[in-house]
C-alpha cells in the first residue's frame, strides 16, 4: 500500500510533474517521491493568508491605554498559576477600536465558531494547552519520556498555534522567576494576527507585572500621578509607562519575543529560521496543542514540526497535545501516531489524567 498524506488529488503530486522551483519532496512506502505538504500550491492562494513578522513594538503600541480585564487560574493536576485575558475584555476592545478590521474580527468572535481560512479557535483556551503547562511542571514524573528536555537549557521556545499561548505563559513565568539574564527567545505564531495582539502578548504583559511589580509600581505604574484611576486586582491599564517599563524590562533579562501570523508551509518555516538565524548550539522547544484535529491539515502541521527538528537536529525538542479523538471532526492522535511512524521520526507518547483522553507526544 502506497503512502497517503490524506490530501485530496489536487493537493500532492509527483514532483517529475510541476514546475515550481526550490520545491521538497520525501518518498512515499513504494518510493514515490512526492511533493513535501509544505510546498503545496494552496497554500499560496486565497483564501489562505500568509505567514508574516507582526511588529513587536507595534503591537505593544496598540494596547496602550487599554485597560486589561483578566483571570487567575490554576491548572488542574499541580495547582500551578496562571493568568489569561477575559474574553469579553477582548470583545470590549475591538468595539472601542473604530475601524474596518476591528469590525471584522467582532463579527468572527461573537460567533466564536472555528472557521477555516479565517478564524481558527486561538482566543480560546483549550484544555490540551493547560495540559501541556501540568507536564513541565511533573517533568521529573516523565523522566524515561522526556529525559533531554531541561527548561533551565532552553534557549528558543516556538509556540505553533499559540492562541492564549498559557504554556508560553508558564515558561516565560519561571525563567523571569529566576532573575536569569542568560537569554531567550520566544516566537508566539498563530493563524490570526488579532489572536496575537489581544490575547497572547497581553498575557504575557499580566503575568509580567503579576511577577514582578510591587505593590506601589502596580499602582504608581497605572496611575501615573493621577489618583483617580481605580487600581483593581484583576485589571491592569497599560498606561505608556507601564508599556514602557516592560519593554525596557524585557531588554534588561535579555527576552526576545517575535510573532507571526498566518498559515503554516514553507514561507512559514522560512520565516521562522531568519528569526533563529543565531541558534548554533541552543536548546529549542516547540510546542503545539489542540493543532492536529482536522485529518486535512495532519500532513502539514506534521511536517512543519518535522522540518523544524531537522532542521534543529539533536537540539530540538517538540510536544504535541491533542485529544485522541475529536469527535465530529475526524482528527485523532492515532492518525498522528501513524503518520510520524510511517516518516521514521522516533517519539514518545503518554496519556493525561483526565476524563476525556487526551496525550502528549515527545519527539
Amino acid at each position: 500500500m502506497s503512502f497517503s498524506f490524506g490530501f485530496s488529488g489536487n493537493d500532492y503530486e509527483d514532483v517529475e510533474d510541476t514546475n515550481q522551483s526550490n520545491i521538497q519532496a520525501i518518498t512515499s512506502d513504494n518510493g514515490k517521491f512526492l511533493i513535501n505538504p509544505l510546498d503545496s500550491q494552496h497554500l499560496l492562494n486565497d483564501p489562505v493568508i500568509q505567514p508574516q513578522i507582526e511588529e513587536y513594538e507595534i503591537n505593544l503600541k496598540s494596547l496602550q491605554n487599554v485597560r486589561l480585564s483578566f483571570e487567575q487560574f490554576m491548572t488542574p493536576e499541580t495547582n500551578s498559576i496562571l493568568f489569561r485575558r477575559e474574553l469579553f475584555d477582548i470583545k470590549h476592545q475591538l468595539m472601542s477600536e473604530n475601524n474596518s478590521s476591528a469590525e471584522n474580527e467582532l463579527d468572527i468572535l461573537i460567533n466564536e465558531d472555528l472557521k477555516k481560512n479565517v478564524y481558527e479557535g486561538g482566543l480560546k483556551s483549550w484544555e490540551c494547552s493547560i495540559d501541556v503547562v501540568d507536564t513541565l511542571v511533573k517533568k521529573s514524573k516523565y523522566t524515561s519520556i522526556l529525559p533531554q528536555l531541561n527548561l533551565n537549557d532552553i534557549r528558543y521556545v516556538v509556540e505553533l498555534g499559540c492562541g492564549t499561548a498559557l504554556p508560553t505563559e508558564y515558561i516565560f513565568a519561571q525563567y523571569i522567576s529566576q532573575n536569569s539574564n542568560q537569554g531567550i527567545h520566544f516566537i508566539l505564531a498563530d493563524y490570526n494576527s488579532s489572536v496575537l495582539r489581544l490575547a497572547s502578548l497581553p498575557n504575557l504583559i499580566i503575568t509580567w507585572a503579576k511577577l514582578t511589580l510591587t505593590q506601589d509600581q502596580w499602582s504608581n505604574l497605572q496611575r501615573c500621578n493621577d489618583e483617580n484611576i481605580p487600581i483593581v486586582n484583576d485589571e491592569l491599564l497599560l498606561t505608556e509607562q507601564l508599556i514602557d517599563s516592560f519593554y525596557q524590562d524585557m531588554k534588561q533579562r535579555n527576552i526576545q519575543l517575535s510573532l507571526i501570523s498566518g498559515s503554516w508551509g514553507r514561507k512559514f518555516n522560512t520565516l521562522l529560521y531568519s528569526l533563529m538565524s543565531n541558534v548554533n548550539n541552543d536548546q529549542v522547544l516547540v510546542i503545539t496543542s489542540e493543532t492536529i484535529y482536522q485529518p486535512e491539515n495532519l500532513p502539514l502541521i506534521s511536517e512543519t514540526l518535522i522540518d523544524i527538528n531537522n532542521r534543529f537536529n539533536n537540539n530540538s525538542h517538540t510536544l504535541v497535545a491533542a485529544k485522541d479523538i475529536y469527535f465530529g471532526v475526524g482528527g485523532s492522535i492515532l492518525d498522528f501516531q501513524d503518520y510520524l511512524t510511517r516518516r521514521n521520526i522516533n517519539f514518545n507518547i503518554f496519556k493525561v489524567n483526565a476524563g476525556l483522553k487526551r496525550s502528549i507526544v515527545y519527539i
